[in-house]
């Protein structure tokens, strides 16, 4: 019955056209799995094939199993999505007064804090998530608090802290006792080693065009980005997972979380963006529920979310009223959402009787077409300069830009000045400074979550000793460029 929904020549010539190694995809309805398959490779080097059980990383789908543990902390009495989080954690803060007073797990999972991205302050192996989350306080909102929804890693990063404080257990620990163990999800992990150490696991690899040559990537370890990013899971195991949301908290005959809580967590309770495309079947419209959006799709609401982490993509979906439920991953770099959405439409079509489109055709045009859902992995925020300004020689010394600088909320960068080059190092990166112009340089590339940004690194000095004191980067968008001050020449 598998090739009557998805035709394996078919999904290998897509795999092909968006030059991905491989795909596993898993079907279900009714409790039964109508289609369990893997195409192409899991493992290029090795020739390893891609199956149904192949483990690979779900990426922002983690974001759902973050918000069914707060919710099973609610259900319990531990802590309630409306209290402010204060109420629980006294010493909660955040940089806006009133958003550390009235913050809910709600506001926190339905993105209105007031936050945007900082994807520069996870994840870091060096701190705690106690610390990280202390380090809320010292990142500047660009919104109001409550007056728009902006998607933030950052933030739901922060809701596992506060679940691990609450519980008194590791996130890890939380989500395989409330989630994981209930729905038999076995092998299911939520650290990079440990789907390392699983023999059916996916490598995943990064190209820098659709048709460039792939490069194996190294598995990256989210330590404190679990909640937002780091469950590793495979298809059939994620039906297990998908069959209990689309049978509102039931699994296999069991109720384990009430149908009240359910609905709190599938409601569209806030308009975000969806897809760039528009079509009469798919209008465009998508609303965010506790880490689920819904959209339509024909006459039908889908239920669901993507993910995009280094080396993966991902869509996790079930039907209301329907009794259907999907899972797929694939193992290249973003942005392959065209080619997991192109998959979906054709089974929805397929299993539920409607006229075939060739989805195929109707979404390669969106290649390296980013909005909503789609994102590209390279940015470039560096402004054009004023030709007269181009070529305007630093101000200092090259070794007066060399020390230890800090932010409160990111930490400490070192800058180094080694045989005429300056390097900032951040993370596992050591990346050269090209000078641009006045105290601005231009650093290439520096990687934030799944990005590669190009940005201005401005220095900045004391206008009475007229030593260097610190410097901003420009690390994203809608956020206010991030001051660091020196610690140490």
């Amino acid at each position: 019955m598998g090739n009557e929904i998805l035709s394996r020549d078919f999904v290998l010539s897509e795999l092909a056209f968006w030059n991905v190694p491989g795909l596993s995809i898993a079907v279900g309805r009714g409790g039964e799995t109508l289609l369990a398959e893997g195409y192409g490779l899991r493992d290029v080097e090795r020739n390893l094939p891609m199956t149904a059980d192949t483990l690979g990383g779900i990426a922002s789908c983690s974001k759902s199993f973050c918000s069914a543990a707060a919710a099973a902390l609610a259900e319990e009495g531990k802590l309630s999505l409306d209290a402010p989080i204060r109420t629980y954690l006294p010493d909660f803060a955040l940089w806006d007064p009133v958003a550390a007073d009235q913050c809910t797990l709600r506001d926190m999972l339905y993105h209105r804090t007031g936050l945007a991205g900082h994807d520069g302050m996870w994840p870091n192996p060096g701190i705690t998530r106690r610390e990280y989350l202390r380090r809320l306080r010292c990142l500047e909102p660009n919104k109001p608090f409550r007056s728009a929804v902006q998607y933030s890693n950052t933030i739901y990063n922060a809701v596992g802290c506060i679940l691990e404080e609450v519980s008194g257990e590791t996130y890890e620990d939380l989500v395989r006792e409330k989630i994981l163990e209930p729905l038999g999800m076995h092998r299911t992990v939520l650290s990079a080693e440990a789907m390392g150490r699983d023999p059916d696991a996916a490598a995943g690899y990064f190209g820098r065009e659709r048709t460039s040559p792939l490069t194996r990537m190294p598995l990256w370890e989210m330590n404190v980005g679990v909640p937002a990013a780091g469950v590793c899971s495979a298809p059939n195991e994620m039906l297990h997972w998908l069959e209990f949301h689309a049978h509102g908290g039931v699994y296999r005959g069991e109720r384990l979380f009430s149908e009240a809580m359910m609905q709190e967590l599938h409601n569209p309770a806030e308009a975000m963006s969806a897809f760039p495309w528009r079509f009469p079947e798919v209008p465009g419209a998508a609303f965010y529920g506790m880490a689920w959006k819904t959209a339509p799709y024909r006459d039908l609401l889908l239920v669901y979310h993507c993910g995009e982490i280094e080396g993966y993509c991902s869509i996790e979906l079930f039907v209301p009223g329907k009794d259907l439920t999907l899972f797929a991953f694939c193992n290249r770099h973003c942005p392959n959402t065209p080619l997991l959405l192109e998959l979906v439409y054709t089974v929805l079509d397929a299993v539920l009787g409607y006229p075939r489109v060739d989805w195929a055709a109707r979404l390669h045009p969106y290649e390296r077409v980013f909005a909503g859902s789609c994102s590209n992995w390279e940015k470039d925020l560096f402004p054009k300069a004023p030709a007269e300004e181009e070529s305007h020689p630093l101000t200092h010394p090259l070794s007066d830009y060399a020390g230890t600088f800090e932010n409160p909320g990111y930490g400490p960068l070192e800058v180094t000045e080694e045989n005429g080059t300056l390097f900032l190092h951040w993370k596992n990166w050591k990346l050269p400074l090209e000078h641009a112009f006045y105290d601005t340089f231009r650093v290439r590339e520096l990687k934030m979550d799944t990005l590669f940004v190009t940005m201005p690194m401005t220095y900045f000095y004391n206008e009475l000793t007229g030593e260097i004191d610190g410097f901003t980067l420009r690390l994203e968008e809608t956020v206010s460029p991030i001051r660091f001050v020196r610690v140490q020449r």
